[in-house]
């Protein structure tokens, strides 16, 4: 059972964020972190799929594995993190957690 953590704004709509593992995160990583509005972790990830696209280019099975490692790692560091990352995201955006 995962806690969530309700965050309020002067003029935004509130958010509820998630603690712990994000499945959607896991699936969905870079397109993920996009729809969040993290446009820096965003861009990060963007990169490792360019470095694994680049592998899969390569016809030699070392460089595919090396390809789907990268991708899994990428989406289970990103779903470990994801919802950190909307927590610091909503912070600096001005969002205060309810009960501080």
């Amino acid at each position: 059972m995962t806690s969530t953590r309700l965050m309020i704004h002067s003029i935004m709509p509130e958010r509820s964020v998630n603690c712990g593992f994000n499945w959607w995160a896991l699936i969905f990583s870079t397109m993920w972190a996009y729809s969040e509005g993290l446009i820096v972790q965003g861009g990060r990830l963007f990169a490792a799929d360019a470095v694994a696209g680049l592998l899969l280019t390569r016809d030699h099975v070392a460089f595919v594995i090396l390809a789907l490692l990268l991708l899994t790692v990428k989406s289970v560091y990103c779903a470990r993190h994801g919802n950190r990352w909307v927590y610091q995201h909503l912070h600096h955006q001005g969002y205060r957690t309810v009960g501080d």
